[in-house]
This record gives structure tokens, sequence and C-alpha cells, in this order.
């Protein structure tokens, strides 16, 4: 997808979200440490996560940092992988990017829901946003061991490891893109 030359008004809204993170790492006192746009599949995954973890210790982030990061990563990936839907012409529109300001990194990542599932995804985020550091533990190892596994395998471990590791530090938007779809953006942050 080439992001300038967008045809369709959801290509459009894909690109100017995409663009925009951009923009804001292509300053003096910020980068991007790590982008990848389009299809996502398992050896994507891999090859993502082996990158995202060779710039960190390249860049001397901390161990604890790198585990931090590379568990969100993970957890980021795979639910696009299984969640992600594909637009009406079968093209899966993902983008997944780490920005570095600092000492802090920000997660980046989209992809396209069906908007059947928007209200139940946002009140689950925001449930969880609205979480303490203790309430967030317990939940999560509620979850994991009482979770019961979703039609596509997950048990909502998900979002929580996120959460978690970014110590709730989590931000998401829903952008309509068509009455059947929605891109979900979700952002997170950690010290390095």
């Amino acid at each position: 997808m080439d992001l300038n030359k967008s045809g369709s008004v959801e290509e459009a809204i894909f690109a100017n979200k995409v663009n925009g993170i951009r923009a804001a790492f292509n300053v003096a006192d910020k980068k991007i440490i790590v982008s990848h746009i389009g299809e996502l599949d398992q050896v994507k995954v891999n090859t993502i996560s082996t990158l995202v973890e060779t710039q960190m210790e390249y860049l001397g982030v901390s161990k604890s940092a790198i585990k931090k990061i590379f568990n969100i990563v993970i957890e980021t990936l795979q639910n696009i992988c299984i969640h992600g839907e594909k637009d009406n012409n079968g093209y899966q529109m993902t983008y997944f990017i780490i920005g570095k300001h600092n000492n802090e990194f920000t997660l980046f990542s989209g992809n396209i829901i069906n908007n059947t599932i928007v209200e139940k995804l946002n009140k689950r985020l925001n449930s969880i946003k609205s979480l303490g550091d203790s309430d967030l533990k317990k939940q999560y190892m509620d979850v994991l061991s009482n979770g019961e596994l979703s039609s596509k395998g997950g048990a909502g471990l998900g979002f929580l490891t996120i959460a978690l590791k970014s110590n709730n530090n989590i931000d998401f938007d829903f952008e309509m893109l068509n009455k059947e779809y929605s891109l979900f953006s979700l952002q997170s942050k950690v010290l390095g």
C-alpha cells in the first residue's frame, strides 16, 4: 500500500493515521525505531519481534524494559494476527510502529475490526484503563486462572498484559472506515 497515494476513503484514513505518527516522530529529539505497514502473519510477527529486541539491545535499553517492550510487541502483533479483519478487497490493513523520545518508547498499532465489536472492545479497554495497579494484577490473575477461550482462541489476557507491562499507560481509538469496518488504534508507552 502506497501511503502517499491512497485510493479509497478507508485507505486515506489509514494513511492519515500512519503519516501522522511518522510526522510526530520526524523531529530532532524523536525517532522511529521499528515500522511495519501491511499484512501480518506469524513469520512477520517473529521477524518484527526479533528486530525489536535487536534494536533495543543496540540502543542500550535495560533488560527489564526490553522484556516489557517485547511482551507488548508479542501481544499486540498476536492480537492483530488473530483478531484483525480484512477489508472488502481482502486486504489486511495493519501498522505497527515504535517511536522513541528521550527515554520513552511508544508502541503504536492499528488494524481493521468489524463495527459489531467496537462497543464491546471500547468498554473492555476503558474498564482496563480505569484499574489501579493492584486491581489490574488481580484481574490478570483471575483471567489467567479462570479465563475461558474465545472462538478465536484468546482468553482476554492480551490487553491486560499490555496494560500491565506499560503500567497502564495505554490509549486507543476507533475510526469508522465504512458501515462494516473501523480502524482500531492502540498506543502504549514504556520507559526505557
